[in-house]
């Protein structure tokens, strides 16, 4: 499944939820046994810590628990979207999507 408003990268709901659960999984194994959890052999040397922009929508926002109503907002890092069923899902919480600001162009003929 192709996910026009996030690029070209294929997104199989499976998949994606497979991912984010092992995420899960591993933070939990962690918290509960420490270092001894990460069998691990990847090793990043010469490291430093960066920042790197990610989507996430930007908008007017109404029936947030924290942002009032009709508020502009910015939502947490965007994980899926179906612009077919206009629903998105953010790293928290999912939003049904209104009117875009403006029409979201395809590929260039």
């Amino acid at each position: 499944m192709q996910n026009s408003l996030l690029g070209t990268v294929p997104y199989d709901l499976s998949e994606l939820a497979a991912s984010y659960r092992k995420l899960a999984d591993d933070l939990e194994r962690y918290a509960a046994m420490g270092p001894a959890s990460i069998t691990s052999q990847v090793t990043i040397s010469e490291w430093i810590v960066a920042k790197r922009a990610v989507p996430a929508l930007v908008g007017k926002i109404t029936g947030h628990p924290h942002i009032g109503e009709g508020n502009a907002g910015v939502t947490t890092e965007l994980v899926y979207v179906d612009d077919k069923f206009s629903v998105a899902r953010t790293m928290n919480r999912w939003y049904r999507l209104g009117s875009p600001a403006f029409k979201v162009l395809g590929p260039r003929q």
